[in-house]
């Protein structure tokens, strides 16, 4: 097989970035626009050098399309680079994602993915490169601006405003960034909602005027009642970070409070918090329902975060201590103990550094990053020898091999639960649960 040439294929699964994969002789070939149980002819765009894979645009859908074919609820659909399962039907996209989490841990066996409540309108951030007029994404890999307004899967308030703030970037007087050029002022916009009022960040340069950042900011609050504050963040990096390290209040309050089931949090602009509050709330509640966490439960939370498990688990009376090395996090998480009457004890400290915080507990929760538990911090974990571990991931395949390491350590897997956070997406969050 090479470039350019034109191949027929099967599809039996999608990948992460919604193209359907299937073989054609060795080489597995991904196309967009083809789901599983279709078959079609592509033109081959790129080989990979180092395995059996390329991939290719689809030239001729052959026979009929999928039952589980659906019309995509965004306009901006297979151009914005977002929700890329969004042409598939949503009881299918959940078996595509319990068989991504079978896949990645091998034979141990994987239960049916908790669903989302709602398929759509569940993010409560929007997150907008700045354009003339326009508020969107980039294409997949380009510079290419995607207008994404319209959007349906963030909450209605979050795109309301996003239409309104559109709408007076030509009036401001402030020049759209050039990503190339690396000139003008306004970057990206980040949209955060309780469900009713919404936090703004407006990401601009250093040097973006001070006095039309704020007229604009004043613009859009008189524009769209549901803003409770405006932040300006500095970014003048060239990373493709959205956030900078500076940041000031233009108009009204630098947070918005979230809910977490029953219990409140104040966020900033830049914390991270599940983007499916429902959701999220459910999977917290599972862990602790599911490690009997009750009063007298000895718990820490490893990469804590802003709390959101740790005061789960306080809330059902459980002696919990919360561990993040993000300062910022860790007063958030003390500041909602505090509003919600609860006694969680939150500490500024790595995850590798837990013996230094607690000696003995029961119960140990961690929900790392994507590249799962390091060599450190696994071994701490063990040191203190839990009773139970609850590990929370978003990454299957870094989840599998910590199960591997924690078996092999003396620990016994009881219930792996995966769930849907993201519809239309690949993500898949997972709770595991093992016991000494």
């Amino acid at each position: 097989m090479r470039k350019d040439d034109k191949v027929e294929l099967t599809v039996d699964r999608l990948d992460a970035d919604g193209r359907g994969v299937g073989d054609c002789g060795h080489v597995r070939v991904h196309v967009a626009d083809l789901l599983p149980g279709e078959r079609g002819r592509a033109v081959v765009e790129h080989m990979s050098p180092h395995r059996p894979q390329a991939w290719g645009r689809l030239d001729e859908r052959l026979g009929e399309p999928a039952p589980e074919r659906v019309a995509p609820a965004c306009a901006a659909f297979g151009h914005c680079g977002g929700c890329a399962w969004q042409h598939l039907a949503y009881p299918a996209q959940l078996l595509e994602k319990r068989r991504i989490v079978r896949d990645a841990l091998g034979d141990r066996s994987v239960d049916d993915v908790v669903p989302s409540a709602s398929e759509t309108r569940y993010r409560n951030l929007g997150k907008y490169v700045i354009g003339r007029g326009v508020l969107g994404s980039y294409a997949p890999r380009s510079h290419r601006l995607v207008s994404t307004l319209g959007c349906a899967v963030v909450e209605p308030v979050i795109d309301q405003v996003a239409g309104a703030l559109a709408s007076r970037i030509d009036d401001s007087g402030l020049e759209v960034y050039d990503e190339t050029a690396r000139t003008g002022h306004l970057r990206y916009a980040l949209i955060r909602s309780d469900g009713h009022r919404v936090l703004v960040g407006i990401v601009t340069t250093l040097a973006a005027p001070t006095e039309a950042v704020a007229n604009l900011a004043e613009a859009l609050c008189a524009a769209a009642p549901e803003v409770s504050g405006v932040v300006q963040v500095i970014n003048d990096a060239t990373t493709g970070a959205l956030l900078g390290p500076k940041q000031r209040t233009l108009v009204g309050r630098p947070t918005i409070r979230e809910a977490i089931g029953d219990l409140e949090v104040e966020v900033g602009i830049g914390a991270f918090f599940q983007i499916n509050r429902i959701q999220a709330a459910r999977m917290y509640a599972a862990v602790a329902d599911w490690t009997g966490a009750r009063a007298g439960t000895r718990a820490v939370d490893v990469y804590c975060g802003v709390g959101g498990i740790a005061l789960t688990l306080a809330a059902r009376g459980a002696d919990v201590v919360g561990i993040e090395r993000n300062a910022d996090s860790v007063a958030t998480a003390r500041a909602a103990a505090e509003r919600n009457g609860l006694t969680a004890r939150f500490e500024v400290a790595s995850a590798e550094q837990i013996a230094h915080v607690v000696d003995a507990t029961d119960l140990i929760v961690v929900n790392p990053p994507r590249k799962g538990l390091d060599d450190q911090t696994r071994a701490a974990l063990l040191a203190l020898a839990p009773a139970q571990l609850a590990y929370v991931s978003c990454n299957p395949v870094t989840l599998a091999r910590d199960l591997d390491r924690l078996s092999a350590a003396g620990y016994r897997v009881v219930r792996i639960t995966p769930f849907d956070l993201m519809p239309s997406t690949a993500q898949v969050e997972t709770v595991a649960i093992v016991q000494r």
